[in-house]
């Protein structure tokens, strides 16, 4: 059963983690033929104080092949951006997982990157065939200098024994495309444990939204569990995670998103950004949920591209200052960064949504 969040009827704390923008970050260099297509949803991690922006970039031939390209970013006490492209590729799609059987095309898409046990981890979205099935499926790679990475390759579902609603049990989620998948940055009760947007079939009946499944190897993975559906008009379509959960005082800060509009073939269909905090120790349980967006697409980059309409978290980090860094996909074309602060604990312990 999921729980709901609270009621948080208060204006001030609603609008508490709200983004404030600072730029842009990247627009699609068009003498480089792998940007052509665009760049977006980018990861972002700190090494030696400098933070690595890890992006999506799309060629256009093969059409909508994505490979990983790295940049560094500084966010200077102007207000300014320092952002410095390294020329350089993280990832590039060559396993079959990740390639198209016709040969035509393929992906790594999305990346989220999570510093664990002395690694950083990536999870990302591979566009690939296997047994004959095209389609956007969950992979892990690890770092340990943001460069070079090892693949560890395709994630592993137990069968989900219970599924959402009055749906029958039995779902094999290897079966189930799946996006968004957002790593831990500890482990919890012994565990590792994972967001993730598995894309049911419509017929079923259940929208894409936000699932847990715990793991003790990072490859096999049980235990899953509904944490939040779609329930708010700016969200009606679809919820995904967007940023790795981030460690506060009084619980796990994830950034989403989430798509309002009647459908994915709506083209007037919009993505916004919201938050997310989750239990400390059972993160199944939101404790807060924004009744509304913390970002709305409105800048030219974000109403206009690729796609239209689109704010896209996928990225964050934070400043010693406790200034939270959010980099996020603008319209399907380009890059953005906009900013929050930790929230601070109040006197008396863990609070509730309620509390801010």
């Amino acid at each position: 059963m999921v729980e709901k969040a609270s009621e948080h009827p208060a204006d001030e704390d609603a609008d508490r983690f709200h983004l404030v923008r600072c730029g842009v970050v990247l627009t699609p260099d068009s003498t480089d033929p792998y940007e052509a297509g665009g760049v977006l949803n980018p990861a972002a991690a700190v090494l030696d104080g400098l933070t690595y922006v890890l992006y999506r970039s799309v060629a256009l031939n093969p059409p909508n092949y994505s490979r990983i390209l790295m940049a560094t970013c500084r966010l200077l006490p102007t207000g300014h951006l320092e952002v410095t492209r390294l020329h350089k590729v993280a990832l590039e799609p060559q396993e079959p997982y990740e390639l198209w059987a016709d040969g035509k095309g393929g992906g790594v898409e999305d990346p989220r990157i999570t510093p664990l046990d002395d690694f950083y981890y990536m999870t990302y979205t591979a566009f690939g065939t296997v047994e004959g099935i095209t389609a956007p499926r969950i992979a892990f790679a690890r770092s340990r200098d943001l460069s070079h990475w090892q693949r560890l390759g395709l994630i592993r579902f137990d069968p989900l024994e219970t599924a959402a609603g009055e749906q029958a049990p039995g779902f094999d989620l290897n079966t189930v495309p799946n996006k968004d998948a957002v790593l831990f940055p500890k482990r919890i009760n012994g565990r590792y444990c994972m967001l993730h947007r598995p894309m049911f079939d419509p017929a079923t009946g259940m929208p894409q939204s936000i699932w847990m499944s715990w793991s003790d190897d990072l490859l096999n993975w049980t235990g899953h569990r509904l944490v939040m559906a779609p329930e708010l008009p700016w969200e009606r379509i679809k919820v995904g995670a967007g940023t790795p959960p981030i460690l506060t005082q009084e619980g796990w800060l994830v950034f989403y998103h989430g798509v309002e509009g009647t459908g994915d073939d709506d083209p007037e269909r919009r993505y916004h950004a919201g938050v997310l905090l989750l239990d400390l120790d059972d993160p199944g349980k939101i404790l807060y949920r924004s009744p509304r967006p913390v970002l709305s697409p409105e800048s030219d980059e974000e109403k206009t591209g690729v796609v239209n309409n689109v704010v896209f978290p996928c990225g964050a980090v934070v400043s010693p200052s406790g200034q939270i860094e959010v980099y996020y996909g603008m319209g399907d074309r380009a890059i953005g960064l906009a900013t929050t602060q930790l929230p601070e604990k109040k006197p008396g312990g863990r609070v509730g949504a309620g509390d801010w």
